[in-house]
């Protein structure tokens, strides 16, 4: 598998994971920014209340003012209002308070002393020498501190557990009063709450989503796998099959063997003169070795006839560029899509080496640049080692007349810019190391070993 399939199907598992993470990470501080918003608008509700208490203590202390009450009366008629008349046994009655409170919230005053001055309970007791640290802790934060809000633990008077606490102070100086709405921090966030439990709902199913994604990418990975696998064995089949076909062809013919052979290596050659990159090199060297596998289908009486060839079996001849491209094409049906460039580069070399550049030759008569470039350079090495090879019923030319064939078809049989680079690149000494090469069996040696990805 390519490298860059791989970085990629290692980089979406790694993205599944990672997505709930950050999911979660932005769901945190969205609701942590949300909780804060949520505590300052609760705690200037809390304030508009102790707002509307202080209005009220306005109301009696102009009464005061104007001797309509005494400061004593004013006083006793507040506490009734906030913690309700008191009873014969001197307790107070929480049912007779005239302001309304939300659930669980109390509403106290103390002095700057610390003493209380209205409670429901403890009235008249100093905070700092209650038992309660919750309440110490209110008082000297309020005291000496200056805090009008502040969140505090209280624990139960049995000691069995303890709550959190958000009281919100208001002072009326004019009877040295810190007024204090206090409300436990459940109550408080109640309705929050049940965003904060949507918010768990969310990212809990990012998590089952990622899960359930994660494993279906996991089986489709194991069965894309198991799909390169079978396409890889099946490549190598195939290639055994063509080295199979290659080999049995060049030893049909003692004359002729190490013929495909020299032809790829002629146009490796060729091609690198020309400038063209490895991967069409390559490319080249395959088409070379295949070229003539179609006339694997070909008669022998015909394929190794000594003699002048009849108009019929010259036409059987001149199919085997069609009959090897439908053989190669056949082989490579079930090759993956993104080889699809290379496999019909290889096609375009098999069907097309014959073609002349003048556009009288064969099967489809092309000319000129219709001619794929690699069809081009197989076609000047495909005739310059046929014509350096013997046959039974000649003799191969020298490598001089060879050339000289070569350079009198230019711009005819052959594309002057491949016989330019031909003259460049193939000298005496390539010549002679070419007439070496005809060890069949390692026909396909080069494709098997060194560059499989073309058809795997």
């Amino acid at each position: 598998m390519p490298l860059k399939s791989t970085t990629k199907s290692h980089l979406y598992p790694l993205f599944l994971l990672m997505l709930p993470i950050i999911f979660t990470v932005v769901v945190v501080i969205g609701y942590t920014q949300a909780k804060q918003l949520y505590f300052q608008s609760g705690v200037r509700a809390m304030d508009r209340q102790l707002n509307t208490v202080t209005q009220i203590l306005s109301l009696f202390n102009a009464q005061v003012k104007d001797n309509i009450l005494s400061y004593t009366e004013a006083e006793n008629q507040i506490r009734d209002m906030m913690v309700g008349p008191k009873r014969a046994d001197q307790t107070r009655d929480h049912s007779q308070v005239k302001l309304t409170l939300a659930q669980g919230d109390e509403l106290f005053a103390f002095n700057s002393q610390g003493s209380l001055t209205i409670h429901g309970s403890l009235e008249g007791q100093n905070m700092y020498n209650l038992p309660n640290p919750g309440d110490r802790f209110l008082v000297k934060q309020t005291l000496n501190e200056g805090k009008m809000v502040s969140t505090y633990r209280w624990t139960l008077s049995d000691g069995s557990s303890s709550i959190e606490k958000i009281a919100v102070v208001r002072y009326f100086p004019q009877w040295d009063w810190y007024i204090c709405l206090v409300s436990p921090e459940d109550e408080f966030y109640e309705q929050f709450s049940k965003v904060k439990l949507f918010l768990i709902i969310l990212v809990v199913t990012s998590y089952l989503i990622a899960a359930i994604l994660l494993t279906l990418t996991t089986k489709k990975e194991k069965a894309l796998l198991t799909s390169t696998l079978r396409g890889e064995q099946l490549a190598e089949v195939n290639q055994s099959i063509l080295k199979s076909l290659a080999v049995a062809l060049e030893e049909r013919d003692a004359y002729t063997s190490g013929h495909s052979q020299r032809v790829a290596y002629y146009t490796r050659i060729i091609g690198q003169q020309m400038g063209l990159d490895q991967e069409t090199l390559d490319l080249m060297y395959t088409g070379g070795l295949l070229h003539d596998i179609g006339k694997i289908g070909i008669e022998d009486s015909i394929l190794l006839k000594p003699g002048k060839l009849t108009e019929e079996e010259f036409h059987s001849i001149k199919s085997h560029p069609v009959r090897g491209e439908a053989l190669l094409r056949k082989l490579y049906a079930e090759v993956d899509k993104k080889d699809a460039d290379s496999i019909r580069s290889i096609l375009a070399i098999t069907r097309h080496h014959h073609e002349r550049f003048d556009g009288k030759g064969y099967p489809d008569q092309l000319q000129e640049d219709n001619i794929p470039i690699i069809a081009r350079v197989t076609a000047v090495a495909d005739s310059f080692d046929a014509m350096t090879s013997s046959r039974a019923y000649r003799r191969g030319l020298s490598f001089s007349k060879a050339c000289d064939e070569i350079i009198r078809n230019s711009g005819t049989q052959f594309c002057p810019k491949v016989v330019e680079a031909f003259f460049q690149s193939i000298t005496e000494e390539t010549f002679h190391h070419a007439q070496q090469i005809s060890r069949a069996n390692e026909i396909l040696d080069p494709l098997v070993q060194e560059k499989r990805i073309h058809l795997a």
